[in-house]
């Protein structure tokens, strides 16, 4: 009897605990951590397990580091943007495969890492705009079949690199993904 009480009140105190932590320097409501314009330089520890929607936006975060959203299972919308991210980890977003929306735009991103969206099968909205990219790793999209807008302007695209080739199909063969200002724009990605 009393180890039932017991085990009852510890997970009572977990499921109040997960449900009231938030980082100091954000605001959270509900599902919901609001981090925007918090003058941050890295994410902050302490997101609660079963946040669904996290926003980083204007912040100076500059390295995501390994690891960093694998507790968050529950997360379908992730804002990065802007912010002076300059390389993403190799499997950052692993752990994330509810998620439908990521913006990782108007950062400084030079180059993507092999497999970085191999997880997102429920991805419908990717924002890559706006940073240093000059080609797209092969295959970078292909298990995003759930994807319906890609934001792809404003990079310095390469097009004598061999990864182009990749892009090139890729957005030839889904055009009617590619936008720019909310219109379909498939001339957006342009070297």
């Amino acid at each position: 009897m009393w180890i039932k009480w017991i085990a009852t009140l510890v997970a009572f105190g977990a499921l109040v605990q997960s449900a009231v932590a938030c980082p100091s320097q954000c605001s959270c409501s509900g599902t919901t951590v609001n981090c925007k314009s918090k003058s941050l330089a890295s994410v902050p520890a302490g997101i609660p397990s079963t946040t669904h929607y996290l926003d980083f936006s204007y912040n100076q975060i500059t390295k995501l580091e390994p690891g960093v959203f694998d507790s968050l299972t529950a997360l379908t919308y992730l804002d990065l943007a802007p912010n002076q991210l300059t390389a993403l980890p190799v499997g950052v977003f692993d752990k994330l495969t509810p998620l439908t929306f990521l913006n990782v735009g108007d950062n400084q991103l030079t180059a993507l890492p092999d497999g970085v969206f191999d997880r997102l099968v429920n991805l419908q909205r990717l924002t890559l705009s706006t940073n240093q990219l000059k080609s797209i790793p092969r295959g970078a999209f292909d298990n995003l079949k759930s994807l319906t807008h890609i934001f792809l302007y404003n990079n310095p695209w390469d097009c004598a690199c061999t990864d182009i080739m990749y892009l090139s199909t890729w957005i030839g063969q889904n055009s009617g993904k590619v936008t720019k200002d909310r219109v379909n724009n498939p001339d957006s990605a342009v070297c």
